[in-house]
């Protein structure tokens, strides 16, 4: 299920300021998103929010948005090294899904799926 809490993390990263739920209302998968919004607020993460993205994903690729919550992969080279630094972050306040932003960046952000504010972690680099 670690795949499916990506995914709700790139859709909480693109919920912000309505557009979401607008265009999830014009193509006719606005339930959907009531749904995994509210198997987010309720931190559940199992196969029916599995399923309910890849509605919502379909729906949204009929109309030219691909890769709505798997986005494309990217790969990073190994940092290997001595030490176990730390860094202070926000994260998902359900933890339903990994998203975390750097607590330096500013204001403590908001769930834009479940309207709650991040909570505070600590990081090991």
């Amino acid at each position: 299920m670690d795949f499916v809490a990506h995914r709700v993390g790139r859709l909480c990263g693109q919920a912000t300021g309505g557009q979401l739920r607008e265009y999830a209302e014009r193509f006719g998968v606005l339930d959907i998103l009531d749904r995994i919004v509210d198997a987010v607020d309720h931190g559940r993460v199992d196969q029916q929010l599995e399923k309910d993205l890849d509605v919502l994903d379909s729906a949204f690729a009929r109309h030219g948005i691909d890769g709505l919550t798997t986005g494309s992969r990217s790969y990073e080279t190994w940092r290997g090294g001595g030490g176990h630094p730390t860094i202070t972050a926000w994260e998902c306040p359900r933890r339903s899904c990994p998203r975390r932003v750097p607590a330096v960046d500013g204001d403590r952000p908001v769930c834009a799926l479940a309207n709650l504010p991040f909570v505070e972690t600590r990081i090991t680099l």
